[in-house]
């Protein structure tokens, strides 16, 4: 039986444009952001949603409150194994301060993932484990059915290649934009499949409903 997960990243805050890192600031969506997360309430709109889990951040439980406004019968789920990245000593810095101030750091993040804590905050390792095992437990839950959950670009994509079976060093070779989707299914008559990769549109070309 397949199990389709819906993976958003939140729509755009402030923040996102001057490539600053918000960590646990509560950074509300712009104009933009509540924009980007209407439109995926209508590119979902004749999709049944059978759960909805987010990050506690501010920026990602807003876009997911958009997202199922209507739906009388679905709440939104906070989920702290989705959470941003803590981003420790860099939070509230551009990652042009991070590359002049933490340059090996910075350069590892982008090309060794695998290797690397930031400074005062997480090991991108850790991140994934904790990330993949509440991807588990909504899978050992919600068989059968249609999960979204909304979350930050660094978390989406170590779920996905980890799905994938790519190494954590490829992190940055995934995309995941303000307001994106990706899809994986589960269960396929070819096995667990990535359907949809930071897609914009209507989701009935690519989901069954």
């Amino acid at each position: 039986m397949t199990m389709d997960l819906l993976l958003v990243r939140h729509g755009q805050t402030d923040w996102n444009p001057r490539q600053k890192i918000m960590g646990p600031h509560p950074i509300p969506l712009n104009q933009t952001g509540i924009q980007q997360a209407q439109n995926l309430r209508n590119w979902l709109k004749d999709i049944p949603i059978h759960a909805v889990y987010s990050s506690p951040m501010a920026r990602a439980v807003e876009t997911a409150s958009i997202i199922i406004e209507g739906r009388k019968n679905l709440q939104v789920v906070p989920e702290k194994g989705v959470a941003e990245i803590d981003y420790g000593d860099w939070v509230g810095m551009t990652f042009g301060d991070v590359e002049k101030n933490y340059n090996k750091e910075y350069y590892d993040y982008r090309f060794q993932a695998s290797t690397v804590k930031v400074p005062g905050g997480e090991a991108v390792t850790d991140v994934q484990k904790r990330s993949v095992a509440a991807i588990e437990k909504m899978r050992a839950k919600h068989v059968g059915e249609k999960v979204l959950v909304v979350s930050h670009a660094d978390v989406l994509k170590a779920i996905i290649i980890h799905y994938l079976g790519v190494s954590l060093d490829h992190l940055q070779c995934v995309g995941s934009d303000n307001g994106s989707l990706a899809v994986y299914r589960f269960g396929t008559d070819w096995g667990d499949r990535l359907m949809a990769l930071n897609y914009f549109g209507d989701m009935r070309k690519i989901l069954p409903w």
